[in-house]
């Protein structure tokens, strides 16, 4: 569903005017793949995390086990919160 720019009041997706103000609406136009780039990215940056924490408990060349592991945390919400995004954007096209 898309949103009124002016008004914001809720438009269907076949709607081209606005029911509560009538002002015209474009209709949606398709993002690149911005998205999906930006989810490989984070999915990258989780493996090398995930790596540095292993490598953190052996090795004493790499930063310390409590930064890695955090980051390794704040990487999974965001790469699960990409994931959900997809999904939803795979469902609705």
């Amino acid at each position: 569903m898309d949103k009124c720019r002016d008004c914001n009041a809720t438009l269907k997706n076949d709607e081209t005017v606005c029911w509560a103000c009538g002002a015209v609406c474009q209709q949606h136009i398709r993002r690149s793949g911005l998205g999906r780039g930006f989810a490989g990215l984070i999915n990258v940056a989780f493996l090398v995390s995930a790596a540095m924490t292993v490598a953190s408990l052996f090795f004493d060349a790499t930063p310390p086990f409590s930064k890695c592991i955090t980051a390794t945390i704040v990487l999974l919400l965001v790469k699960s919160s990409s994931d959900q995004m997809q999904e939803k954007k795979k469902g609705t096209h």
